[in-house]
């Protein structure tokens, strides 16, 4: 039988004004029809990197690359001749064959029309009738239990709801393959696992191959198989109802060894291989001893300071919430909230999907306005300030990263952070600069374009961009939500350290590592 995705020896290079960047280096991985894959790894692996290879978003360097046996047409508009019907072939082998899940499938859907014409929307653009593709839709949406979601508008749905929508809008049209990328990355683990049942169920009942990237190892419920990616290629894989993971040795016999038995000998610079009782031997040779722990994390910067650069000494609390209550599409969002947000703490608002948790943060960063109540941000009432004037104190005083991570993707990583203090009249800093890149991991990505990081890297980035302005309130909306388990526990320290010079950091999350950081929980119902 055919297999659903076919990559063999997979290059891909992101070109950047310092030379090309390796996102994909000789990656190899066979999808059988019907077969349930999730794939894990690092940030900056390469694994939503294989998802545009097989969306058609992304031209491979060098390799091959299948779809249900149809070859992905190749990008020769990128190699300067034309395209000649390349560009419609990718598109039709996506409308016909490729069903795709996003991050955040909130941001896909049309606001302005209801969830059955949301999902009927796809085999509209496939060709299907109106009337047809309505009917069609709805059948999707009760096949999945989701009937009485198909009246709503996109806007009054919570994020796990929006999630599942976008399931049964990718299942529309009946395609052979469905790729999911961080899914559930959002949401709390009930929510999240709902969604990996829904996409279980939708990839069974049309007969797909479900590929679903995540750093969540409760994906790993609903796989056939795990396979795990660094540096470009696949490394490990393992069925989860067995514990033991196998390094997978690819046709030129590259195999990686993993990081716990490398840093375990020492930093080797060869090893012998040799055959013992018939099984591979490997000794290593040339090891150097590697400092044991966590490399140490970087000194305070000094003491926050107001908009004039001086030094400022602030009692309070930063930020208050007071009988705060918000209704959406008829649905109560916030009832009744009150809230003091500490200086020099971490505050962590947790809570299921839909509970308000954005909302929250939100209102506090004077994005949006509540329907009764009061909120405070350094004494500010922001119920009685304009547009302009709550512009005016974001600017002095709130540090913002939403989920939705926006970037400037000509600019490079270095000057995204420059840019952002000199929109606030601060003066450049590149010791500053380099002490929050470092601080989340990003240290040597400085001259490099932001096009060029992958999702953890831009969510790493936004977060830099909001600490590096000495905000007085930071707000922080699902942070790690792209975050492997080691790049989430340093960010969960970069915060704690701006909290720690006076800054009043708040983050809603359900991911233990900051719930588990924060000096104080707030539970949302």
């Amino acid at each position: 039988m055919t297999p659903a995705v076919e990559v063999r020896d997979l290059f891909c290079l992101y070109r950047g004004p310092s030379g090309d960047v390796a996102a994909v280096r000789g990656l190899s991985l066979v999808v059988e029809t019907g077969e349930r894959v999730v794939v894990h790894g690092p940030n900056g692996s390469g694994k939503t990197t294989l998802l545009r290879v097989l969306l058609g978003e992304l031209p491979p360097s060098a390799g091959l690359v299948h779809v249900g046996g149809q070859s992905v047409p190749a990008w020769a508009v990128s190699r300067g001749v034309a395209d000649n019907g390349g560009a419609a072939s990718r598109a039709r082998l996506r409308g016909r064959r490729i069903g795709y899940v996003e991050q955040n499938a909130a941001r896909v859907l049309r606001p302005e029309i209801s969830v059955l014409d949301n999902v009927a929307l796809q085999l509209r653009v496939g060709g299907v009738a109106g009337r047809k593709a309505r009917s069609q839709a709805g059948e999707v949406l009760d096949r999945l239990g989701l009937a009485e979601l198909s009246v709503r508008r996109p806007e009054s749905l919570s994020g796990g709801e929006a999630q599942r929508v976008g399931v049964a809008a990718a299942i529309a049209h009946g395609p052979s393959l469905l790729l999911a990328d961080e899914p559930t990355g959002s949401l709390d683990r009930a929510t999240a696992d709902a969604v990996y049942e829904l996409l279980s169920e939708a990839a069974r009942s049309t007969g797909a191959a479900l590929l679903l990237v995540s750093h969540d190892e409760g994906a790993a419920r609903v796989a056939d198989r795990v396979v795990r990616i660094r540096d470009g290629r696949v490394s490990e894989q393992w069925d989860p109802g067995h514990a033991q993971e196998t390094l997978v040795v690819d046709d030129r016999g590259w195999v990686r060894l993993p990081e716990v038995l490398r840093r375990s000998t020492g930093s080797l610079s060869g090893v012998v291989a040799s055959l013992h009782n018939g099984a591979i031997r490997l000794v290593g040779t040339g090891a150097e001893h590697l400092p044991a722990g966590s490399p140490p994390t970087p000194a305070a910067t000094g003491p926050a300071v107001g908009p004039d650069g001086e030094a400022e000494v602030r009692l309070g609390p930063a930020a208050r919430l007071t009988a705060v209550s918000v209704t959406r599409a008829g649905r109560s969002i916030l009832d009744g909230v009150d809230l003091e947000v500490p200086r020099h703490a971490l505050t962590v608002v947790n809570g299921r999907s839909g509970s308000g948790k954005s909302t929250l943060l939100r209102l506090l960063a004077g994005l949006d306005r509540p329907d009764s109540g009061r909120v405070e941000v350094e004494g500010t009432d922001l119920n009685g300030l304009d547009r302009d004037a709550l512009a005016d104190l974001r600017r002095a005083r709130v540090a913002y990263a939403g989920q939705a991570v926006h970037l400037a993707e000509s600019l490079e990583v270095a000057e995204t952070l420059q840019i952002a203090r000199a929109g606030r009249g601060l003066p450049e800093d590149q010791a500053l600069v380099e002490h929050w890149l470092g601080a989340l991991d990003l240290d040597g990505f400085g001259n490099r374009q932001v096009r060029l990081l992958s999702g953890g890297e831009r969510q790493r980035l936004a977060v830099a961009r909001a600490l590096c302005v000495h905000a007085d309130l930071v707000v922080v909306d699902e942070p790690t939500a792209q975050l492997d388990e080691a790049h989430a526990e340093l960010l969960a320290e970069a915060l704690r350290l701006a909290a720690s010079r006076g800054a009043a950091v708040v983050a809603a999350s359900h991911d233990p590592v900051l719930t588990s950081a924060a000096a104080r929980l707030l539970t949302l119902a």
